[in-house]
C-alpha cells in the first residue's frame, strides 16, 4: 500500500472508497441473507478501521489527516457545539431498539466505525491529495464522491429520509 501511496495519493484514495464501498455493500448483503444485521459489516468495519488508523500511524500521517489532538486556542471549541447537537438528534426523543440487543450493539459498533472511515477517506485522503493540485476542485470533488457514497445507501435500500 506504501508504494501506491507514494506513488499517486489520489489513486490510493480511489482504492480505498473502492474497498469501503464494495465490502460494506457486501457485508450489508451477507449480514442479511444471515437473518443478523451487521453481522458481516461490523467485523469488515472494525478490521478496515484498524488497518487504516494502524496503517496511517506506520508512516507518521496522523497530522497530516487530523487525528491528533485540536491545537485551537480555548474560545475555538465553542465550534465543537454545533456538532454534538447535530450527532445527539437522534436520541433527542428517547431511545428505542427496534433490533435484538446484539443487533444493536452491531449497528453502533459499524457506525463508529463508518464515521471514522468515511472521515479519513473521503475528507482526508481524497481532500488531502486533490489539495495538493487545486483547492477549489478538492473541496467540490471530495463532497461530490462523500455524497456518492451516500447514495449507495440508498440502492442498498436504506430510507430516503434518513440518507438525506
Amino acid at each position: 500500500m506504501k508504494k501506491i501511496y507514494d506513488k499517486n495519493e489520489t489513486n490510493f484514495a480511489l482504492i480505498w472508497i473502492g474497498l469501503y464501498v464494495v465490502l460494506l455493500s457486501v457485508g450489508d448483503n451477507i449480514s442479511a441473507s444471515l437473518g443478523i444485521a451487521k453481522s458481516v459489516t461490523a467485523p469488515i468495519c472494525i478490521v478496515l478501521t484498524a488497518y487504516l488508523y494502524l496503517w496511517i500511524s506506520k508512516y507518521d500521517l496522523k497530522e497530516k489527516y487530523g487525528l491528533c489532538r485540536f491545537k485551537g486556542a480555548p474560545k475555538q471549541y465553542l465550534y465543537f457545539i454545533p456538532l454534538l447537537l447535530l450527532a445527539s438528534t437522534n436520541v433527542w426523543y428517547g431511545l428505542k431498539l427496534n433490533l435484538s440487543v446484539t443487533e444493536s450493539v452491531l449497528y453502533v459498533i459499524s457506525m463508529l466505525c463508518v464515521g471514522f472511515l468515511e472521515e479519513v477517506i473521503f475528507r482526508g485522503l481524497l481532500f488531502k491529495a486533490l489539495c495538493a493540485t487545486n483547492v477549489k476542485r478538492a473541496i467540490i470533488i471530495s463532497s461530490v464522491t462523500f455524497g456518492m457514497g451516500h447514495i449507495v445507501n440508498l440502492l442498498n435500500g436504506s430510507a430516503l429520509f434518513e440518507t438525506c
